[in-house]
């Protein structure tokens, strides 16, 4: 009885899977849904696993958040992380490229209870019911990939209902999880894909924060 077909009859079809057998996983690929259990399924798997995100780099396995959040401050105060690397426009995609490890040393000197700030959110966002450090704000160079990788990201966000990654109404940028100097942030431009720059404290417009999470 554990091998019965939910319907259709051809457990060849996508939407099947069989009871008490889960239905196996496939290759990641940009585009694909991920699920709370970190696999990628051709359709619902049924059980208790939810989608938690889109995949926007099968090379470094990173997955996007469909959701969205707004902020008008990169962090509370122009104080300077020591331990990271001050990122340029010119080297983000070798400057810093790994956004977790920006996140986490954000926390180390900000604290973990700055959800009022976009690293701060991401660390504590636990969609998926995955612990607190487990989504992060993502780096300029891994934004880059994901406006690279917007058509396939927003096919799917589309069909689960999230937000697309461009641009709407006034909201202009993307935090990144890179310092530039201690006054200034970068950010990815929306109308272009572009990484620039924004002030940390007295940014002129709220700014989105999308958060990522590994595989």
């Amino acid at each position: 009885t554990d091998d019965v077909l939910t319907c259709p009859f051809d457990d060849g079809k996508v939407f099947c899977f069989r009871k008490g057998r889960p239905l196996p996983a496939t290759n990641c690929e940009v585009g694909s849904v991920l699920y709370s259990d970190m696999q990628c399924y051709d359709a619902y798997p049924g059980g208790d696993v939810t989608p938690v995100g889109i995949v926007f780099d099968a090379s470094r396995r990173l997955a996007i958040d469909p959701g969205i959040s707004e902020f008008e401050k990169w962090s509370y105060s122009d104080r300077d992380i020591p331990e990271l690397d001050s990122c340029d426009t010119a080297d983000y995609n070798f400057c810093e490229i790994d956004g977790k490890s920006n996140t986490q040393k954000y926390v180390a000197l900000f604290g973990s209870d700055h959800t009022n700030y976009p690293a701060g959110y991401c660390y504590n966002l636990t969609t998926g019911d995955m612990p607190k450090g487990s989504w992060f704000l993502p780096s300029a160079s891994e934004l880059a990939t994901l406006w690279n990788n917007k058509d396939a990201v927003n096919t799917t966000l589309k069909t689960l209902g999230g937000a697309t990654i461009e641009a709407t109404r006034s909201v202009k940028y993307y935090w990144s999880s890179n310092e530039y100097t201690n006054y200034y942030a970068l950010v990815l431009d929306l109308t272009n894909g572009k990484v620039s720059r924004d002030s940390k404290e007295y940014s002129y417009k709220d700014n989105y924060a999308r958060c990522a999470v590994k595989y």
